[in-house]
C-alpha cells in the first residue's frame, strides 16, 4: 500500500488497547449553581461539631481499652471451678506474682535478723 510506512518497531498490546491521551479529573471546584446542587447541604454535614482532642480520646480508649478487656477476662473472670482454656495461663500469672511479691531465703533471714537487733535495741533505749 502506498503512502504507509512500516513500524521499525513492533507495537506492543497494551499500546494498541491503551489510549495515547490520558484524561485527568480536573481540581477545579465546579462553581455553576443548579436550582437542583446539594452543594448547601454537604457544607452544613461536613462540618464536625466534635473538637478535635475527641478523637484522639477515642483512639487512645480503644487501644487501651480492649487489651485491658481481654487481659481481665484471660486472668480474672471467674469461670468456675473447673479446668477451663484459661487455666494454664492463670497458674502461670499466679506462680509469677507469687515469685514477684514474696521474699527469697535470703532476704527472709535478713529481715529476721533486722528485726531482731531493731528489737534488742529499742529494748535497750527503753530502760
Amino acid at each position: 500500500m502506498p503512502g504507509l510506512k512500516p513500524f521499525s518497531r513492533p507495537l506492543r498490546t497494551t499500546q494498541l488497547f491503551r489510549p495515547q491521551v490520558r484524561l485527568y479529573a480536573s481540581t477545579k471546584q465546579d462553581n455553576r449553581k443548579s436550582p437542583f446542587s446539594r452543594q448547601e447541604i454537604e457544607d452544613d454535614t461536613t462540618q464536625d461539631f466534635r473538637p478535635p482532642w475527641v478523637y484522639r480520646a477515642s483512639g487512645f480508649l480503644i487501644y487501651t481499652t480492649i487489651p485491658i478487656a481481654i487481659l481481665y477476662c484471660v486472668l480474672v473472670a471467674d469461670y468456675g471451678d473447673r479446668e477451663h482454656v484459661f487455666s494454664p495461663i492463670r497458674r502461670w500469672a499466679q506462680r509469677h506474682k507469687e515469685s514477684f511479691l514474696s521474699l527469697t531465703p535470703e532476704e527472709t533471714a535478713l529481715a529476721q535478723r533486722e528485726a531482731a537487733t531493731n528489737a534488742v535495741t529499742s529494748g535497750k533505749e527503753a530502760s
